[in-house]
């Protein structure tokens, strides 16, 4: 029992002294530090290719992010505007194309993703995301989580 209170007690230090924010939504869009991620229009499947898709587990989940492994790219809206970031590192197992942990840049914006795959999942053509976290880390310093779940999708060429 000490054991796990000394786990918690050193939790909780680490989330104050990182300066972690949380994420709100509100209706098509999500609060994300600084930024405001807005919900993605539908996204269509590549013949032959295997896809991410992404959405905030918040009170109102909104589509934030979609992500194709070849090209190894995200694709996320701010400000009305759609970016296409570049995937430029990557750790973890590969699950049909995509990463346990991986960093997308473009422009002033970077995401880390972390995520955890379903392993006894039945889906076709996909994986199930059962746990997910997107990182972003303001000027200051300061990294806000916003936590994620989804699924990768595949289609058959």
């Amino acid at each position: 029992m000490a054991s796990v209170l000394k786990h918690l007690v050193c939790a909780m230090v680490v989330l104050a002294v990182s300066g972690v924010a949380g994420a709100q939504s509100v209706a098509d869009r999500v609060s994300f530090g600084e930024i405001e991620l807005e919900a993605l229009k539908s996204q269509k499947l590549t013949a032959g290719r295997c896809s991410l898709f992404l959405w905030s587990k918040t009170e109102r989940p909104v589509f934030v992010m979609f992500a194709s492994e070849d090209p190894a790219q995200a694709l996320v809206k701010i400000d009305g505007r759609e970016f296409r970031m570049s995937r430029k590192t990557t750790s973890g197992e590969s699950v049909l194309g995509h990463f346990e942990k991986q960093t997308f840049v473009g422009g002033k914006y970077r995401f880390d993703l972390d995520l955890t795959y379903e392993r006894n999942g039945k889906v076709q053509d996909g994986a199930i995301i059962e746990r997910g976290i997107l990182r972003s880390r303001d000027k200051a310093g300061f990294e806000t989580i916003l936590p994620v779940g989804g699924m990768i999708g595949c289609k058959k060429a």
